[in-house]
């Protein structure tokens, strides 16, 4: 085998195998022994016929191919070992030439090469927002509204009450799509269901009081023989029922699930819940507003062929996405407008952004010497497990994969919260975000190559910037 490399570009290696006849022989010879014992030769038995006659009866290309599918991920790994390089993902393969003598072309993907910007001068004088008596109190009339009841109510129904319909049915043409006895129906302003301008007619009808009218079906009705036609609703009310909120007392505060003393207890408690919310909302939004400066300042060289794979990552997310929602992606790509060129490209976008903040990131956790302890990785894991609902589920967390993965969570979350810390070191300090386990050491110098063989990515020194980041200014 002859190995050839052209000129690194783009962070990809090619090389240029040529494989001698011998070599394509003796696979050639491992494909006829597979391909006897499953294909049927006429006038012998499977795993009988001599290669001279599978050849004649199946062509000589057939062995080939079959002998290529084995032969190329053999010859590509050894050519890869032999040029010394270190892939960093699927090489893409071309076979230029199959007989007698195979050449083969192979675009290695290298390790991303990742060149920090001066992240210590990033700084932000953002801050989280305060607490209103209107947030408090919006809070408790959520609290109210759970534990509202309903009671008889005299008279029409209005919106906000409930109509208890004794017979709710439907029929488009001549065949009925809904039928439900007994339906507690709360009036909403704009509700949508079952159809648009339902609740509006329910609005003004008494107990005892029956009704006809007719409504448009939605195209996108799930039941294909009621979507699109008039139909026609008849229903009966049997009942009549108002919403009553609980008084905003002590009794009040005492009877809802954790219980208080008083009502000021519970103000207190919803007043703290709501700051711990807004910190960790702010905290994030700081995360992600350092990671944009972090990478604004930083250079960051990714392998084409490794956004590719992960613009198949983020396309398959996303018809994942679809499906539940029973749309196929060609829909969906109609409804926005998009060609497939056009949605294609976005998905390489998108997949070339979460490469290059991973990737920083994970330059971080190697600058400031991130480490994650065995014993936060392990309260991590029991924490996933104890969220799992199946034994199977809770024992993948166990694998070696998947210690690896929730480790680099850990690793790179904890570099975000150092990275707040610095980027707001001028300002009061906003604490770390609950979840934020690994523990962050002092910063210290690291050289390339023990940084490369931690995250993976070959680290280069730049001088610090003189000037700060532009996006890490107050936006």
């Amino acid at each position: 085998m002859n190995v050839t490399q052209d000129e690194i570009v783009d962070r990809q290696a090619t090389l240029n195998i040529e494989v001698g006849p011998e070599s394509l022989e003796e696979h050639m010879a491992k494909a006829y022994k597979s391909l006897v014992d499953r294909v049927a030769v006429p006038g012998f038995r499977k795993g009988k016929a001599p290669r001279q006659v599978f050849e004649r009866a199946f062509g000589r290309n057939r062995l080939i191919e079959e002998a290529l599918e084995t032969m190329v991920p053999d010859v590509v790994r050894d050519a890869i070992e032999e040029a010394d390089i270190e892939a960093a993902g699927t090489p893409r393969v071309e076979v230029l030439e199959r007989d007698p003598a195979p050449k083969i072309k192979a675009i290695v993907p290298l390790t991303p090469t990742v060149e920090l910007g001066d992240y210590n001068a990033i700084r932000f004088d953002d801050k989280p927002d305060l607490i209103t008596d209107e947030q408090v109190e919006e809070s408790l009339t959520r609290i109210r509204e759970g534990n509202a009841t309903w009671e008889p109510k005299e008279g029409a129904a209005e919106l906000d009450d409930m109509a208890v319909l004794e017979k709710l049915t439907a029929t488009a043409g001549d065949k009925e799509f809904m039928s439900s006895d007994n339906v507690e129906y709360v009036i909403f302003a704009e509700a949508t269901y079952p159809v648009p301008g339902f609740s509006t007619e329910v609005i003004g009808m008494s107990a005892g009081e029956a009704k006809e009218f007719s409504l448009i079906v939605p195209d996108d009705y799930p039941n294909p023989d009621a979507a699109g036609e008039t139909a026609l609703f008849s229903i009966s009310v049997s009942e009549v029922k108002k919403k009553v909120l609980p008084e905003l007392d002590d009794d009040f505060a005492n009877g809802v699930a954790e219980g208080f003393e008083t009502l000021d207890e519970l103000k207190a408690k919803i007043t703290t819940d709501l700051e711990v919310e807004v910190k960790n909302f702010f905290t994030r939004q700081l995360e992600d507003k350092a990671v944009d400066a972090m990478v604004e300042s930083s250079t960051v060289e990714i392998p084409p062929i490794t956004i590719e794979h992960e613009s198949e990552h983020v396309l398959s997310e996303q018809q994942q996405q679809l499906q539940q929602f029973n749309m196929s992606l060609q829909d969906y790509m109609t409804g926005i407008g998009k060609s497939p060129d056009e949605f294609v490209a976005e998905a390489k976008e998108t997949a070339r952004t979460r490469l290059i903040r991973a990737l920083v990131v994970e330059e971080l956790a190697n600058a400031e010497s991130v480490e994650v302890s065995e014993e936060d990785l392990r309260d991590e894991i029991n924490q996933m497990k104890q969220a799992a609902t199946s034994p199977a589920d809770r024992a993948q967390y166990e694998t070696d994969r998947a210690r690896d993965s929730i480790s680099t969570m850990l690793r790179r979350r904890s570099a975000l919260t150092r990275l707040v810390e610095i980027a707001t070191q001028d300002q009061p300090e906003l604490g770390s975000a609950p979840e934020a386990k690994a523990l962050a050491k002092p910063k210290k110098k690291t050289p390339a190559k023990k940084a490369t063989a931690k995250s993976g990515t070959a680290t280069k020194k730049k001088t610090p910037a003189k000037k700060k980041p532009k996006s890490s200014s107050p936006q």
